[in-house]
């Protein structure tokens, strides 16, 4: 070929690309930069369309328009444990930004402890276009056991008769943030099913747990002053209710267990008669007066 088409072709591949790279703007943000081991590792990635036009983003020849690239601190690529994103097909008309939330663990194995590097990339089927976000670092550390307890899976639910290993931990998400976690595993296998957190901690007072009759974990934490978090967990380590209770002089919630194994919150009040004004508290309307009484 001759050598001067051979520049011109090249000039001209080469302007379309930062055209096209111009047309279409990729990020990606982490919601945070540290993150406990098997918990989601999750963030934001952004794309605006700048095409002047209409773009669809769907699968091609059956590979997702979104994926990433996940390396550790050696450099090492990290393969994914899933083969297909399954993302859903987008179109973005001309000038519409689009937020897409992402758990890159779903799909890429980064439990182990250690420095992750993480950049998206999309591909853009109609021009056979690649798109990566700027590489990202984060941190996937371990947080400070301070419970665990062994109990059996209940007939009637899945995994019957065998054993599960509730723990909780505490964790700093930033300087003076912490934040208490709770993570479930196999006793047996190790293997950990769930680790996510229960809310903001103060270490002024520490949790206290319970398990009642059907093995399900409950935890009452200090979250803020005079501010407690009621947390119930169930067999598969989901949580099924969360509550917020506040002191109320001396006063302070509490877990109680009775004799039947049921556990209940008691002491302190609920959110609700916290933010509802004393008048209220105190006082009844007059059209709530019982039938009979005497007037004054």
């Amino acid at each position: 070929m001759n050598p001067l088409r051979t520049s011109i072709l090249l000039a001209i591949a080469l302007l379309f690309c930062v055209t096209a790279q111009a047309q279409i703007q990729i990020s990606l943000k982490m919601d945070r930069p540290l993150y406990v081991a098997h918990e989601p590792i999750t963030g934001t990635l952004t794309i605006v369309n700048r095409a002047g036009r209409d773009l669809v983003f769907g699968d091609s020849k059956g590979l997702s328009w979104l994926d990433f690239t996940v390396t550790n601190r050696q450099g090492h690529l990290i393969s994914p444990v899933r083969r297909h994103l399954n993302e859903r097909p987008i179109v973005l008309s001309k000038g519409q930004t689009y937020e897409h939330k992402v758990t890159i663990n779903r799909y890429y194995p980064m439990s182990m402890i250690g420095t992750y590097r993480v950049k998206a990339n999309v591909t853009f089927p109609q021009i056979n276009r690649v798109f990566q976000s700027k590489n990202l670092t984060i941190q996937v550390t371990d947080g400070q056991p301070m419970w665990s307890q062994i109990v059996g899976v209940p007939q009637g639910y899945a995994d019957a008769g065998k054993y599960r290993e509730y723990s909780l931990m505490t964790f700093y998400h930033g300087a003076r943030s912490k934040a208490l976690y709770f993570r479930m595993r196999d006793s047996d296998s190790g293997v950990v099913y769930t680790t996510y957190p229960l809310g903001d901690y103060m270490s002024l007072r520490p949790p206290t747990q319970a398990i009642d009759s059907e093995n399900r974990l409950h935890v009452l934490h200090m979250s803020g002053p005079q501010r407690y978090k009621y947390t119930v967990i169930n067999i598969a380590g989901d949580p099924t209710e969360q509550a917020t209770y506040y002191e109320k002089g001396p006063d302070r919630p509490r877990l109680d267990t009775n004799a039947y194994g049921n556990v209940a919150v008691v002491g302190g009040i609920t959110e609700e008669e916290a933010t509802t004004p004393y008048e209220q508290q105190e006082f009844r309307r007059l059209s709530e007066r019982p039938v009979g009484l005497p007037n004054f």
